[in-house]
């Protein structure tokens, strides 16, 4: 289905961009995802493809784009959701119905928030003759199965140390979650917050998991001085943040590859809270609370723990990062993002530079809360600054200051970047680390055909 469109101009993008006429063009891929192609009347040769485009109208920021004369395409999550490899592989059809309708594009780019910024990634790495660069947004960047092992630690902690003999589920995660697990989840950590005690464990939960102690834009964010704040926040992303994203994305995880990603056998959580804890914050809070956190640290270390199943790994194999791009990536990441913490951009940096490929990495940060809440200004100079790099072979200012100049340039409103350098993840799981899982279990990486699996560098 085609239609011709007249981009809306809003308050905030009128001064600077005129509603431009553009094709909008509706359909399904062959396994029944919708897409959506937007094409500008006076196509640049640009066109920016990503998971979830088609799931929402054009915002200030996609009009801005469409006038600058950049088409813009993508599809919906909702046959493959967390299948990555099947949504990397539909990006690559969607560029595909753009080149059939329109020619072949100078500058295809992967683009994408959330799951859809780890879909840039991978899609990127599995596909990386299709791609010129990737616009990497609020993504899950420490990879599918390192990510979910840190949102693992973040429930264990707090049922061994708040509810040890419920029934509360980590893995294993019912299809009913939203009307038995989730409720129970949140009755439990609801009273645990009334307290000093279990407000100081849900603060050691979230500072394992690397949560942000700002995660809710409305709130302000706490100042460093004040401990109970804090804690306040920490709770925020535990509670009203990551829970309901660790029961229902792990339910789906658990169907789509058939057992658990996630585990924490032999893992030292004291190890990991003095890492994670170097302030002292949660030491505080216990001794506030009149607890003994060396206590609490001897529980978790006696408390069960939860291994892997193979099988899984292997069907998630493309969502591990190896670090070695062919092309130039812009991150972006906002401190204050319970969903995507800020300490998987280091594990991908950390991936990249490993692999020698440095150069081609630019990670950006945004002083602001929640996730994936990015300012129009802020995308469109997210988009300028990696067209610039593509174009020219030499990254622009992606400092601070040079990004909020590119930002404020576009006339779009606020920009928010700030000097930033991420904390070290703590529980990475690179590609050497899956090879050789597999290898021991007999077992092949999963992949799509034609898609390039992640590799282990040689040392």
């Amino acid at each position: 289905m085609k239609r011709i469109l007249l981009a809306t101009c809003v308050a905030l993008a009128c001064a600077a961009h005129a509603a431009t006429p553009h094709t909008s063009t509706e359909g399904k891929l062959k396994d029944g995802t919708p897409y959506r192609i937007d094409m500008p009347q006076h196509w640049n040769g640009a066109v920016l493809i990503g998971l979830d485009y088609a799931s929402r109208p054009p915002g200030p920021d996609a009009d801005a784009l469409l006038a600058e004369g950049y088409a813009l395409a993508g599809t919906t999550r909702q046959i493959s959701g967390w299948a990555i490899h099947r949504a990397a592989a539909n990006a690559v059809e969607t560029l595909d119905l753009v080149e059939a309708r329109y020619g072949r594009a100078a500058l295809p780019i992967e683009f994408g928030q959330s799951q859809g910024g780890h879909t840039a990634a991978v899609s990127v790495q599995a596909y990386p003759q299709r791609w010129r660069g990737a616009l990497v947004q609020c993504g899950g960047l420490s990879g599918a199965i390192g990510q979910w092992q840190g949102k693992l630690d973040g429930l264990f902690v707090a049922k061994a140390l708040l509810a040890p003999n419920s029934s509360l589920p980590v893995t294993g995660i019912p299809d009913d979650w939203q009307t038995t697990a989730l409720p129970a989840w949140t009755a439990m950590l609801a009273q645990a917050e009334k307290t000093p005690a279990g407000r100081a464990r849900i603060a050691l939960a979230a500072r394992v998991a690397q949560l942000p102690a700002w995660s809710i834009p409305a709130n302000a964010e706490p100042a460093p001085d004040d401990p109970q704040a804090r804690a306040r926040g920490l709770a925020d992303s535990l509670v009203r943040g990551l829970v309901r994203q660790a029961l229902g994305s792990r339910n789906q995880i658990e169907k789509l590859s058939g057992g658990n990603i996630s585990a924490n056998a032999g893992v030292d959580y004291g190890a990991l809270l003095a890492a994670a804890d170097a302030d002292g914050l949660v030491r505080g809070l216990y001794r506030d609370a009149g607890l003994s956190l060396d206590a609490d640290l001897a529980t978790l270390a006696q408390t069960p723990r939860l291994t892997a199943d193979p099988k899984a790994l292997a069907y998630f194999a493309t969502g591990t990062f190896d670090g070695d791009i062919a092309m130039p990536v812009l991150t972006m990441t906002g401190i204050g993002d319970a969903i995507s913490p800020t300490a998987a951009q280091q594990a991908y940096q950390d991936a990249v530079d490993r692999a020698g490929k440095g150069e081609l990495l630019r990670q950006t940060y945004t002083h602001s809360a929640g996730h994936c809440g990015f300012t129009p200004a802020e995308t469109v100079a997210g988009v300028h600054a990696l067209v610039a790099r593509i174009k020219s072979g030499r990254w622009p200012d992606t400092s601070a200051p040079g990004m909020t100049a590119l930002a404020r340039a576009t006339g779009l409103g606020e920009a928010r970047f700030i000097p930033y350098a991420p904390p070290t993840f703590l529980r990475p799981y690179t590609a050497c680390t899956l090879q050789a899982t597999l290898k021991s279990a007999g077992l092949q990486p999963f992949a799509l055909p034609g898609q390039t699996l992640p590799r282990c560098p040689a040392p």
